[in-house]
Parts: C-alpha cells; structure tokens; sequence
C-alpha cells in the first residue's frame, strides 16, 4: 500500500497545502504537513488515499532545502518544482507540478560569470545538474483560466546543460550565455535515506531561477 504522503497544495499568500490525491499541483512552494509513515513499498495498482494519522505539536516540515543561485549582483532563491523527500523520521511527502513559480525580478548575470548553486541544509546531494531554457516559449499560464498563473513550463530544448562541480552544498556553473533572459532548471538528487518509505527510491527535487543576461 502506498505510504507516501502526495501533496498536490501550493502556497497562495500564506496558506499551507492540504493532503490530496496524486495530481497536478500549481508550481509554486508546498509547505508539507501531514504525512503518513511507511510499512511497505508502492503498488502500481491505484487505490483509495491512506488516511493521514494526527501528528503531535510541532509537526515537521517535509520538503527538500531551500536552493538559491548567487551571482556578484546579488542572490536568488528558488521556486520548488516536483519532489520526493524524505524526513530523517522516516516520513515522506511527493508533490508533482506541471512548471514553476516564476520570480517577480530576474538576477542579472554577467556573460561568463561564474556562479555559485547553494543548497542550504540538508544531507549531501549525489548529484546536481541543471539545465537553461530561453524565456521565449517556455512560460504560459498553468491553466486555461484568464486568472491562472503565468509560469515556467519547460517546452523547447535548453540552450545549456551542466553537471555541477561542488561539495557541502556549494556547486558553480559558469553562465556562457548570450544577452536576453533565462529560466534555469535545477535537479537535484540525493542518496537513498536509512529510512524510506518506497525502498530503492532516493529524493529527488527540482527547482527554477529566473535570470537576465545583459
């Protein structure tokens, strides 16, 4: 029976997401809250949600860490895209998501600048990588309403891609970029958790930056 909590929720001002079954969520940051702890692996067979059980005060937050992107003009923290994480107690939670919040000012970045990648906390990813997709046909409104969200949905090939270098949460990428404005796309990946709810899986988590080159 699937054990994992799937919150579909997204943060509007300063809501909390809810429990939901596994769907499309808007592309903004979840804030997980409930979960629901693992006794066996994932059936691909689909079935009824499990009930969350009623945590105690003080219930941990189960999402990836904050990532941000730091150039010499300044620093810009990530919108999270999809994930699946895994709380040191042994509680999970996945979102899925169509795109990405995108943020209200792109980072200037110098051609050729060399970048820094910080994700700040959490254990030490296996892998990161990133990829940069031209502004132009990658953004478009969530759904068809005139009052969705315009966002960053990844649609054409990226103009660049790169395995990032680093260590202690610290990786650099150099912007050999063209003049005109970007969406990066970080993927993350970490080691496979002591304990996981979905055996062989490891976190994962995807985030986005906004920039501009002059």
């Amino acid at each position: 029976m699937l054990t994992v909590l799937v919150v579909a929720g997204c943060r509007a001002g300063n809501n909390r997401a809810t429990p939901t079954p596994a769907g499309e969520a808007t592309p903004t940051r979840p804030a997980a809250t409930q979960t629901v702890a693992a006794t066996t692996p994932a059936s691909p067979v689909q079935q009824p949600p499990t009930p969350a059980p009623t945590l105690p005060a003080g219930t941990v937050f189960v999402q990836p860490p904050d990532a941000y992107l730091v150039a010499r003009g300044g620093e810009q923290k990530a919108s999270f895209g999809a994930f699946y994480w895994v709380h040191e107690s042994g509680y999970a939670a996945e979102v899925t998501s169509r795109g990405f919040e995108i943020q209200p000012q792109p980072l200037e970045v110098q051609a050729g600048e060399t970048l820094q990648v910080e994700l700040r906390g959490g254990p030490a990813p296996e892998k990161v990588a990133l990829d940069v997709f031209p502004e132009e046909g990658n953004k478009d409104r969530i759904a068809p309403q005139e009052s969705a969200m315009v966002a960053f949905i990844p649609r054409t090939q990226p103009t660049a891609s790169a395995e990032l270098a680093g260590s202690d949460g610290r990786y650099s990428w150099t912007a050999e970029l063209a003049p005109g404005s970007y969406f990066v796309r970080l993927r993350v990946e970490w080691p496979e958790p002591a304990k996981n709810p979905v055996p062989g899986r490891k976190p994962t988590a995807e985030y986005s930056f906004y920039i501009t080159v002059p």
